[in-house]
């Protein structure tokens, strides 16, 4: 039967050669659990090369032919573990065979979902990359604002050392301002002073005249009841002892020494300007013969 078997198989092999029709084994379908890209997926049609006058359909006759005496001398020998491949051969046909599409959706879902994680994770990094570009770049313009902030600080620099310059002389022009308003005021004050002095000495001078004098009572009195009436009166005895005292007073001041009084009025005079400008820290002091020097 093995011999019948086998020479129907090398009859057909050898009518197939004969008629150029290649003997093809039956296709298995590729499986795997990787992810199929598109071009992957696309048939894609392969022409057969021409191979000669040999043929796959040799083979099983030389098969054949090897095995039957291989069997029958015991080259090889049929035991369990044969047995348990060709089970092990047909059991994993079988699952392939029936159960090949559904393992293949399951593990192609799962890669899926393990490619959709590996896709959300790369978007991720990618979007944390392009946040540090975009400061990266605002950073850029920092540079640009830091170089302008330097720029108008060196402006600013300069023009402050302009007015640096000016600002002294502003400050000495408001304090010999000052200075002089001071002299000016010490001035008038001194003038009123004296005269209020004056008129306070020519008073209690004239008081005391007449309180001496009973003549000029009457002489005055006599005055001031004919101003009263209306009536022409002679000299104003009051007027009269007021001017007295005057000529008197300008007689003894020709007799006084007007350069000392000057000089220790100028002395004061300079204590007080000296003092102002050493609590306002003025540039300069004023020295005794009263020119000005400039202070450290």
């Amino acid at each position: 039967m093995l011999r019948a078997t086998a020479s129907k198989v090398v009859r057909q092999g050898a009518l197939s050669a004969r008629r150029g029709v290649p003997l093809a084994a039956p296709r298995l379908q590729e499986f795997h659990a990787s992810y199929r890209r598109e071009e992957e997926a696309k048939a894609e049609v392969v022409e057969v090369p021409d191979e000669g006058w040999f043929t796959p359909a040799y083979g099983i006759g030389a098969g054949i032919a090897f095995a039957v005496p291989a069997i029958h001398y015991e080259w090889y020998l049929i035991n369990e573990e044969t047995q348990l491949a060709a089970c092990f051969v047909g059991f994993c046909g079988v699952v392939y065979k029936q159960f090949g599409g559904v393992i293949f959706d399951a593990l192609e879902e799962e890669g899926n979902q393990v490619l959709a994680q590996t896709n959300a994770a790369e978007d991720e990094v990618i979007g944390d990359l392009t946040k540090g570009i975009e400061e990266l770049e605002s950073q850029l313009g920092i540079v640009d604002e830091l170089e302008n902030i330097k720029q108008l600080k060196i402006e600013t620099y300069e023009q402050l050392n302009e007015v640096g310059k000016v600002k002294p002389l502003y400050n000495f022009k408001a304090q010999v301002e000052k200075l002089l308003k001071a002299i000016a005021a010490e001035e008038a004050a001194g003038q009123e002073k004296e005269k209020m002095a004056l008129m306070e000495e020519a008073t209690a001078a004239v008081s005391a005249e007449f309180a001496s004098s009973k003549d000029l009572q009457k002489k005055s009195l006599a005055n001031a009841v004919a101003m009263l009436k209306g009536s022409k009166t002679g000299s104003d005895p009051v007027k009269e002892a007021y001017l007295s005292f005057f000529a008197k007073k300008m007689a003894a001041a020709g007799k006084i020494n007007e350069a000392d009084e000057a000089k220790a009025s100028r002395e004061a005079l300079l204590a007080k300007l000296n003092a102002v400008a050493k609590n306002d820290k003025f540039y300069f002091e004023f020295d005794a013969s009263g020119s000005p020097k400039m202070v450290g």
